[in-house]
């Protein structure tokens, strides 16, 4: 009966003496190497500078190199970047007190490419219990960074607004905006979308970004005006560890995280001036640098950004870069108000009436023709945002036995323009025409009421009865500046 090492000794059993222990060890270590060789892990061994001794075939998979050209070299200079290296010394030394360790770490491959790891490294020691070295398997978890890099976003921002699930209303105004959103969806330029807050610039984004041919990948979203200036950069490219106080971990920046898709920036006028000239590279070249790396990432992103403000008197000003401006408005979409398209109100609020109503899981209540005019003749500082805001109030009191709108009766649309403090109000139908006489004089009025606001609903522009835009180049004209009258 063969012994149960035979299959493994082979043809070479025969031998005696020296020849046959020389004849087993080989055949025992090409055992071994196969079996190893077959591991989905990668498998790599190094002494103790961490210079590697063996590495299995896996190995070539994840990291692009040959065993050939790994064996000799040392480990953390070769597979990962610069700056790791203090930190992967530091793990060398705490093999060899005996410690064992699972890390995530960034390998950089043999073409250059970034991939991510796992490794699980154990101390390995001679027969006298002395420690040699280290025993390393490697995994490759870049699916599971992929993952858990949306996951990040995903619990960051909802992906899609409340209650703004499809563009509603007959309007002319609405009309074009839709017949815009088909020209230019299909291509790759950058939009950029004005309107005063609350119109639903970010659902714009999003049928652009849904009638792309991105519609697959994610639409990444970037509140500009809600990140401290100082970290801007932090929050557009990401940062390595250790980079600034506070950076505990790495962290993947918007543009990487929205790479293959689309790049939605709201509120893009809120953006420093010092880190404009950053965005534009990226918008041109498609690459950047991680904040506290020096290593070059590409992406390839879709650009779609959003504005209250007037980007062009803003260049003018100094305040925002022309260069910039240009290459994020290849194709200008401008939102109206809703009180200049008081024919989707009706529409608008019905939907909004039977979504709420459905989350209540109440019947839906019925509007009165009062109801409805009022709604239409109401000023809408706060757009379609404060309209969908009124319907579902209205709804939770219907719940509760009342269906009342509580609209506040100061902003109903009136004939003319609402006016400013210490002025008569205007009689003509339209501004234009007082404005012959006492021009000056009112629009200063106007920007010291607003403390030098332009846009929105407190803005002077709001309270001339004017589009900022018209209002901006009258500025410009009698040579007045807003930054005057900010302080009152």
């Amino acid at each position: 009966m063969p012994r149960q090492n035979d299959s493994i000794l082979g043809s070479e059993t025969h031998l005696t003496g020296p020849d046959q222990l020389a004849a087993i060890y080989e055949e025992r270590e090409e055992f071994y190497r196969a079996i190893l060789d077959n591991l989905d892990e990668g498998v790599i061994i190094t002494d103790g500078d961490d210079r590697i001794l063996y590495v299995n075939a896996r190995m070539k998979d994840i990291s692009g190199y040959s065993p050939d050209e790994l064996i000799g070299r040392i480990g953390y200079e070769v597979l990962a970047p610069p700056k790791h290296w203090d930190r992967m010394r530091e793990r060398l030394r705490e093999r060899f007190s005996g410690s064992d360790e699972n890390y995530d770490i960034e390998l950089i491959r043999k073409d250059n490419k970034p991939s991510w790891i796992r490794v699980s490294a154990k101390p390995y020691r001679n027969t006298a219990g002395e420690i040699q070295g280290t025993i390393g398997t490697v995994s490759c978890i870049d699916r599971q960074k992929s993952l858990e890099r949306e996951n990040e976003y995903l619990r960051d921002e909802l992906r899609g607004a409340a209650g703004a699930d499809e563009l509603i209303g007959p309007s002319a105004g609405l009309t074009r905006i839709r017949d815009q959103i088909a020209m230019v969806a299909p291509t790759e330029a950058s939009v950029l979308i004005c309107g005063e807050s609350g119109t639903g610039k970010e659902l714009v984004a999003r049928a652009i970004h849904e009638l792309s041919a991105r519609r697959g990948t994610p639409m990444v979203r970037v509140n500009c005006a809600a990140i401290p200036k100082e970290l801007f950069e932090s929050e557009f490219f990401g940062h390595a560890r250790g980079s600034f106080t506070g950076a505990i971990k790495d962290r993947v920046g918007r543009f990487e995280l929205a790479n293959g898709g689309t790049l939605f920036l709201d509120e893009v006028g809120e953006i420093p001036i010092e880190l404009q000239g950053k965005l534009l590279r990226v918008i041109q070249e498609g690459q950047f640098e991680r904040v506290g790396e020096d290593r070059t990432r590409s992406v390839n992103v879709r650009l779609i950004s959003a504005t209250n403000r007037d980007l062009a008197r803003e260049s003018s000003d100094g305040r925002f870069r022309l260069d910039l401006y240009y290459r994020l408005s290849v194709f200008p979409i401008e939102i109206p108000p809703l009180r200049e398209r008081r024919e989707d109100i009706a529409p608008l609020a019905d939907k909004f009436l039977r979504t709420a109503a459905r989350k209540l899981m109440i019947k839906v209540p019925v509007f009165t023709r009062a109801q409805l005019k009022e709604l239409e003749h109401y000023d809408w500082p706060g757009n379609v945002r404060e309209l969908q805001n009124v319907i579902e109030r209205a709804t939770i009191l219907a719940a509760h036995g009342g269906f009342a709108l509580n609209l506040d009766h100061t902003r109903r649309r009136s004939p003319g323009p609402r006016p400013i403090a210490n002025i008569a109000p205007v009689q003509s139908p339209g501004v234009l025409a007082e404005l012959k006489g006492r021009e000056v004089e009112i629009v200063v009025a106007a920007l010291k009421e607003a403390r030098g606001k332009i846009y929105g609903t407190n803005g002077a522009a709001a309270l001339l009865g004017l589009k900022p835009t018209t209002l901006a180049s009258k500025l410009a004209r009698l040579g007045l500046k807003r930054e005057d009258f900010i302080h009152g």
